[in-house]
């Protein structure tokens, strides 16, 4: 009788903190089940989340500052996490400029990686990645007296043709005049900004991923799952303790 309490108090000090634990995942189990529920009820997928920390889960937060230059008078090349925009419409993926050169109809993004050929009025003839130039990494772009276009890596120095096709290793001299950079008002930095959010993220998905622990990861999903398994402990060791006082209750006998 002396072991027995003990043990049973270890297992009531168990049981007890196993359900505090649980109760706040089983609220927002139940709270985001009731919601998810009645879903077009509540319009939920018509309500868009912008907030950054939960963008920022789905990869969708810019977590850098918006860099942008002027071209062709009137336009604008930026570049904001990865990718770059003409007029604040999506380009292509690219690492920053290092310089922008108007040749003829051709304009072309020189970055580090690739050379990105477009129109003047900002369409994707094409992107040319290192592999196919030669050198290996573009450090800086040089122009000559006569206004050629220089391409300067440690490996040395190239112009390209008039259609920007052909190579040739330079050797004379030139001066590397560094880009301008300008500041955006605050509509045109807001249409990056949603070209490259994509909108933003419907409180379906963000309640779904919520229920499910997604939002938070592999830990999120780990911990969703942890209370799963307590719960079910906890319902079936209190079945189990009501069984047993039940029986030892009908056992004793009756005067």
């Amino acid at each position: 009788m002396s072991l027995q309490l003990p043990r049973k108090r270890t297992i009531l000090a168990w049981h007890r903190w196993m359900g505090f634990a649980s109760a706040l995942f089983l609220l927002v189990l139940s709270v985001t089940g009731l919601l998810l529920n009645h879903t077009e009820r509540l319009g939920l997928d018509d309500i868009t989340i912008r907030n950054s920390m939960i963008l920022d889960r789905y990869g969708m937060a810019a977590g850098n500052e918006i860099t942008a230059y002027r071209i062709h008078e009137s336009n604008t090349i930026a570049h904001l996490d990865g990718q770059l925009f003409y007029n604040g419409e999506p380009l292509i993926q690219a690492s920053a400029p290092i310089d922008i050169i108007k040749d003829g109809i051709t304009t072309v993004v020189a970055t580090a990686d690739a050379l990105i050929y477009f129109t003047p009025d900002g369409q994707l003839i094409e992107k040319v990645s290192n592999s196919q130039l030669p050198y290996a990494t573009l450090s800086a772009v040089g122009i000559t007296a006569r206004g050629k276009a220089v391409l300067v890596a440690e490996s040395g120095a190239w112009t390209a043709d008039e259609n920007w096709l052909e190579f040739q290793k330079y050797d004379g001299g030139y001066n590397v005049i560094p880009m301008l950079q300008i500041e955006l008002d605050d509509d045109a930095a807001q249409k990056i900004l949603d070209n490259f959010q994509g909108g933003g993220v419907s409180l379906y998905r963000v309640l779904l991923d919520l229920h499910s622990g997604r939002l938070f990861g592999w830990g999120g999903r780990t911990l969703m799952d942890l209370s799963a398994v307590a719960i079910i402990l906890l319902i079936t060791s209190g079945i189990g303790g009501w069984l047993r006082k039940s029986r030892r209750s009908t056992a004793q006998p009756t005067n």
